[in-house]
């Protein structure tokens, strides 16, 4: 009975001390990581310590898609490498996004993202200044929908060949200040000025619309006064005066509704160099 009491106090302090992180032993595409309203698949740079803080960006798949066979596309997954980031491939439930005006509601996508992100802290250390969010075509509608509604959660969006559906916001309360568009000139699956689906009970929003509400969030000065700015095979206009550090691009290419990794690699490394140097100013 002489070791009862050290025993007890043994006890005490490991159930006082704080939760240790949680191992990132799930992600790969034979395990993906689990949540109670779903999954999602994540790639770890390869030469990531473990400890130090990752960059994150949350790509959204496109109607129809699966996470495994998005993450599992050679050209995607060295994305982790090429920009030492954290690549996070979430599944929509039914292979699509329940997001606001969508013919979908399989589930409330803003509380998944949310768990999501509470997921990823517990696995990982997260750069918090740098978590970003791509998708294609109904994922890009999910990262306008993020965006508008739930703004602070990232803080670069890039949306790609998508956009709101109707009914459309006519405000949005959190529109973030960092955004960058790409559509194609001769998409017909997702059309600039929209299209009605399911013989018009659904409507996919007008893609200016929604630019429109990104210029007033950011305060930008009018359209005339757009600078030009050639990126590849892209015209981007971005416009010019935006309040604080408002960045949006409308970046059109002559193709249909087409998705390119090297526009992920494009957007993003400019980003990791002005942390990189903002790091340095310190």
């Amino acid at each position: 009975m002489r070791w009862g009491i050290p025993l007890v106090l043994a006890a005490l302090t490991l159930l006082a001390a704080p939760a240790a992180r949680a191992e990132p032993a799930c992600g790969a595409v034979d395990q993906p990581c689990l949540l109670p309203n779903g999954f999602y698949f994540a790639e770890r740079p390869a030469h990531w310590d473990g400890k130090s803080p990752l960059p994150v960006l949350v790509h959204f798949h496109g109607f129809r898609e699966q996470a495994i066979e998005v993450i599992g596309r050679e050209g995607i997954r060295d994305l982790a490498d090429r920009l030492g980031v954290l690549l996070v491939v979430p599944q929509g439930e039914g292979q699509t996004w329940s997001h606001p005006g969508s013919p979908a509601s399989l589930r409330d996508e803003f509380a998944f993202v949310e768990s999501l992100l509470a997921d990823l802290r517990q696995r990982f250390r997260l750069d918090e200044d740098r978590l970003w969010t791509s998708g294609f075509s109904q994922g890009a509608s999910m990262v306008w929908a993020l965006a508008c509604h739930r703004g602070e959660l990232f803080r670069f969006y890039l949306p790609i060949s998508g956009a709101f559906w109707r009914p459309e916001p006519q405000k949005c309360p959190t529109l973030p200040r960092s955004i960058r568009h790409i559509h194609g000139l001769n998409d017909v699956t997702v059309p600039l000025e929209g299209r009605p689906i399911r013989g018009g009970r659904f409507h996919q929003g007008r893609i200016g619309h929604a630019i429109a509400l990104a210029r007033q969030a950011g305060s930008c000065k009018p359209e005339k006064d757009d600078d030009y700015v050639s990126r590849g095979i892209l015209m981007c206009r971005k416009p010019t005066g935006c309040s604080g550090e408002a960045t949006l691009e409308f970046c059109l290419h002559a193709g249909g509704h087409d998705f390119d990794q090297t526009w992920l690699d494009e957007a993003f490394r400019p980003l990791l160099r002005h942390a990189a140097d903002t790091a340095l100013k310190r």
